[in-house]
């Protein structure tokens, strides 16, 4: 039995999963694939990975692999557009898939939320891996959901090959109670609290917390607006650009045609030898995964040299106004006591509704100001409610945890392909409106896809840069 403790500020807790015994990759495997997303110079000739860094390997939208010190995790599972290699040469715009995920050997995964552009993948890669799922409980549920239906699979284009080893439950750990508020909140004390994962330990300290998914409110009166430009490069899927003026409209060849989709067709009698449907279950709908919009982010803390930590939020909501991104579903109301848009704007809504679900949106901020320094914020730049307030949501997130690194993520899904500068010239005009002093902003790492997928981001955590100066470690952390 593999015992993963879980500790509150508040409540202490244990929680237990059964682990799966996966079988060893062959060593050349492993060695390659570490050395896709970690780099040749970063991995021995056995697979290991330098011990006395940290490394990030983008793999497209919030899905990165990550090395901590040698010891491997994957942040969401998700990849966009995959797609069966080519030959001779590999034509892929994300030459990946899930297999590189399992070759790459992860303990831990780690899902933000349960969406497919997040948690696709994650059951099969942990049933081969064996890796440990760590998500909400509502999102462990959907896991064994897509056990089921995986190992189900006839796989008749495959030869019927399984597309798992076995139909037992993966292993997956839910981080914060089931149907809990975001943080925790406690109205009678008026605070939030965050959990402690014992994944990675006695290495690192990983804290997590419900949050909210990214949605719409009101247009925020507060700051000035400049509309974002969410536009694709019409390079990236063929197109033409015209021009009022010369020069002439040119035609662009695509530079990324699509390809044969690594997920077969719905109508299966048109799949062909090589495609596997490891989505996650329903996507992430009311009606077909509940717990999509359930969404956790995480804080992870190394406890030797400068206590080097970063933090990963896949997705970043209108805590301001304590609006929830979903209503009702099949398991209750996604954020319980938070309301919807429509609640939040109807005269008609019980004021102490409204105030209770600011105060739980106020907590999760109060809670980022108690959290250790921040380094370096892995953090979705991109946003349902963008065409009313822009990135206001990830700039208050970063306002509170004062990261001195910022990598902008969800580049490659809601954000049209290719966007990512538009993107990033919005939030610095956001972020300016907001009154955010550019003295206090993070160094902004901008990362266009597909080019920079799997370059490492190395960082050395005994750097004096990443000195605690501002807040100490929390207790929650000193423990083993």
């Amino acid at each position: 039995m593999n015992c993963r403790r879980i500790s509150s500020v508040l409540v202490p807790g244990v929680l237990c999963a059964f682990s799966l015994l996966a079988a060893a990759a062959p060593p050349g495997d492993i060695v390659k694939a570490r050395q896709k997303f970690f780099g040749i110079e970063n991995v021995d000739d056995n697979g290991n990975v330098k011990g006395d860094k940290v490394i990030f390997s983008w793999a497209t939208n919030t899905t990165y692999v990550v090395s901590i010190q040698g010891r491997i995790v994957v942040l969401d599972s998700y990849i966009n557009r995959p797609e069966l290699p080519t030959t001779p040469i590999d034509k892929r715009r994300s030459p990946v898939w899930p297999q590189d995920f399992v070759d790459v050997r992860p303990e831990a995964i780690f899902l933000g939320h349960g969406h497919g552009d997040h948690a696709d993948n994650a059951a099969f890669v942990a049933k081969w891996s064996g890796a440990t799922i760590y998500a909400s409980p509502e999102t462990c549920d959907v896991m064994q959901q897509d056990v089921v239906r995986m190992f189900s699979d006839p796989n008749a284009v495959n030869g019927g090959a399984r597309i798992i080893p076995d139909g037992n439950a993966v292993n997956c750990v839910g981080v914060v109670p089931r149907g809990s508020r975001p943080g925790e909140y406690d109205d009678k004390t008026g605070q939030s609290t965050a959990r402690r994962i014992g994944a990675l330990d006695p290495q690192v300290c990983i804290l997590a917390f419900k949050f909210v998914h990214s949605g719409t409110a009101p247009v925020d009166t507060s700051f000035a607006h400049t509309a974002l430009s969410n536009l694709g490069d019409p390079r990236y899927s063929g197109g033409t650009l015209s021009a009022p003026t010369p020069p002439a409209p040119r035609t662009y060849p695509a530079m990324f045609p699509a390809l044969t989709s690594f997920t077969p067709p719905a109508n299966v009698a048109n799949a062909v030898p090589g495609q596997m449907n490891t989505t996650t279950t329903g996507f992430g709908s009311p009606a077909g995964n509940p717990a999509g919009a359930i969404d956790i982010v995480y804080q992870f803390v190394l406890r030797s040299g400068n206590k080097f930590a970063f933090f990963w939020a896949n997705s970043a909501g209108p805590a301001t106004e304590g609006i929830t991104s979903a209503a009702a579903n099949p398991i209750g109301r996604t954020d319980p006591d938070l309301v919807t848009l429509a609640e939040y704007t109807n005269p008609g809504t019980d004021p102490a509704k409204i105030t209770l679900a600011k105060n739980i949106g106020a907590g999760l901020y109060a809670l980022m100001d108690t959290l250790p320094q921040t380094d370096v914020l892995l953090g979705s730049i991109v946003s349902l409610g963008a065409t009313n307030n822009q990135q206001r949501d990830i700039i208050k997130v970063t306002q509170h945890l004062k990261p001195k690194v910022y990598y902008p993520g969800h580049l490659t899904d809601v954000a049209e392909a290719g966007s990512a500068l538009y993107h990033k010239i919005n939030w610095r005009e956001t972020a300016t409106n907001m009154g955010f002093p550019q003295s206090q902003w993070p160094e902004f790492r901008l990362l266009v896809d597909p080019n920079d997928f799997f370059v490492p981001q190395v960082f050395d955590p005994n750097d004096k840069r990443w000195s605690k100066q501002d807040r100490s470690v929390p207790d929650l952390c000193r423990g083993k």
